[in-house]
């Protein structure tokens, strides 16, 4: 099963992941595999891939490694910012069990948070380029709790996937 978590940069996309992932862990024992943007980008060696061009480049990466690894049967959470939804159906189509989370942020909220200074160093091309998820299997908008949006992914997923 792949669990993508998509939104934009400071909406809690590695928070949620981090924290489903503890909870599948604690209630039944099952490891799953984290591939977090920022992690998957050092690891890859690619913190130049900025461009549009480079950003799909690097999602496409990310969506067949993730299907690569679902079919061997580990739980996949990708936490990325996932700017295109071409690359987001894709994964959906290529993935017997898929689940896709989008937690909505606005404007204000990111520039508050800017956990990567994007907006102080104004690097705005992401807002400009992001493509909002037409069809997520769950929503989540910052005032719900975390506890609330863990509780929704892990049901979702043991409903979907049994190890």
């Amino acid at each position: 099963m792949v669990v993508w978590i998509t939104g934009f940069s400071g909406a809690g996309k590695t928070t949620l992941a981090q924290a489903v992932q503890r909870s599948l862990k604690e209630k039944k024992g099952d490891v799953s595999i984290l591939l977090d943007g920022d992690a998957m980008r050092r690891i890859l060696k690619t913190e130049w891939e900025l461009s549009y061009e480079g950003r799909k480049r690097l999602a496409y990466i990310y969506a067949r490694l993730a299907q690569a690894l679902s079919e061997q049967g580990f739980l996949v959470l990708v936490a990325t910012i996932s700017m295109f939804e071409e690359v987001r159906a894709w994964s959906r189509q290529h993935n017997a069990h898929y689940l896709e989370v989008y937690l909505r942020i606005g404007e204000a909220e990111r520039r508050r948070r800017d956990p990567k200074g994007l907006y102080k160093q104004n690097q705005s091309m992401v807002d400009a380029s992001y493509e909002e998820p037409q069809h997520p299997d769950l929503c989540f908008d910052i005032s719900t709790p975390l506890e609330e949006q863990v509780l929704s992914v892990v049901q979702r997923c043991q409903e979907s996937f049994c190890p």
